[in-house]
């Protein structure tokens, strides 16, 4: 096997093989709260697994390719325990994209028509209620109340008592009666409306209160409401098409099925070819070093060989006796004077340069 392509193999191999111990490690630190320690350790878990996934790999491959039966067996059961961690690996990375495509979709979702509306009701009511926290406290309403209380009856005593006049006398009619309502013209209005204003005013002063404590646990209700709405909101009451990927999707309209089904189906895929292709890359260019020959061809390859070195001799010996022959004398490798033929050629020339004169 050519060397460069056997090191790609190796290199594409391992490149897989620590993806997925890094998927693997990803997905195991997600089971854990935010404690470093329990996250580092759970992530600990999933590499460990992974290595002795590679582990079980190479030493079974090595164990089986032995002639020893024992040694087959082990083999064998190695390779069980690869089968068993490859497929606890392919969960794992099947479950690290389901959890980061996830996020995706929360994050999507979150950006709906619908929720971003039911969050813009609940902000609403949130700013609403940070309005009115100052009539919060119901221990202020109560006195209010109890204050409203004692100034309508002491406004209605007003109204009920009897009017006097300007000489002090009483009328025989009642306040009431005498004004009807202020403001007004008359001589009883001047005397009478200051001091009713008054008491309307401060009546007016502690019920504001006590109607803005009404408006601020109202606001508080509305609040609770929309989360709970909010909250009951999932995905399943949403159109896919809204916060799913759109690669889900558009697949799910070529092959008529629903766009979650092709995402577990895709990612699932996905995350079997990176545990596949990882160990055959690995263990293909990891074994498969070059052709192998059983002893009986590798000694009539070596007869062959003493018998080619000793044709080559034989014909170096026949090609000196020639050179020698012709005159022949090599000085140099690639380099030779040839006396006798160079005579030869210029005693030819002469004889013809004469018959043509």
């Amino acid at each position: 096997m050519n060397k460069g392509l056997r090191i790609s193999l190796i290199g594409m191999g391992l490149f897989f093989i620590f993806l997925g111990i890094f998927l693997n490690f990803q997905l195991y630190t997600s089971f854990a709260t935010n404690s470093p320690l329990y996250k580092y350790s759970y992530g600990a878990i999933g590499i460990g697994l992974d290595v002795s996934k590679v582990i079980c790999l190479i030493l079974g491959a090595f164990l089986i390719k032995q002639t020893g039966g024992t040694l087959i067996i082990a083999g064998f059961i190695s390779i069980t325990f690869y089968l068993v961690l490859s497929l606890i690996s392919w969960a794992a990375g099947w479950g690290f994209t389901l959890v980061v495509n996830q996020k995706y979709e929360n994050n999507a979702f979150q950006n709906t028509i619908q929720v971003q509306a039911s969050q813009a009701m609940v902000d609403d009511a949130v700013a609403e209620i940070k309005r009115l926290s100052q009539y919060a406290d119901s221990t202020n309403v109560a006195k209010a109340q109890s204050k409203v209380e004692e100034l309508q009856t002491e406004l209605d005593k007003l109204w009920a008592s009897p009017a006097t006049n300007s000489l002090g006398q009483r009328t025989n009619k009642t306040v009431k009666s005498r004004l009807g309502t202020c403001p007004g013209g008359s001589w009883y209005h001047k005397k009478y409306c200051p001091q009713i204003e008054s008491i309307q005013s401060q009546i007016m002063q502690y019920e504001t209160t006590i109607n803005n404590h009404t408006a601020y646990l109202a606001a508080i209700k509305h609040k609770n409401t929309m989360i709970k709405e909010l909250s009951n909101m999932n995905l399943t009451r949403l159109n896919p098409d809204s916060y799913m990927h759109p690669l889900f999707v558009g697949m799910s309209a070529i092959f008529n099925t629903s766009p979650q089904l092709v995402k577990y189906r895709l990612l699932l895929l996905t995350s079997a070819m990176i545990e596949l292709l990882g160990s055959l890359f690995f263990v293909i260019g990891l074994f498969l070093r070059g052709e192998t020959f059983t002893m009986a061809e590798m000694m009539a390859m070596e007869k062959q060989k003493h018998k080619m070195l000793s044709e080559w001799g034989m014909i170096e010996k026949e090609s000196h006796q020639l050179l020698e022959q012709l005159g022949v004398d090599v000085k140099d490798i690639g380099n030779a004077d040839f006396p006798k033929l160079d005579s030869t050629i210029k005693t030819e020339k002469k004889k013809n340069d004469g018959n043509i004169d």
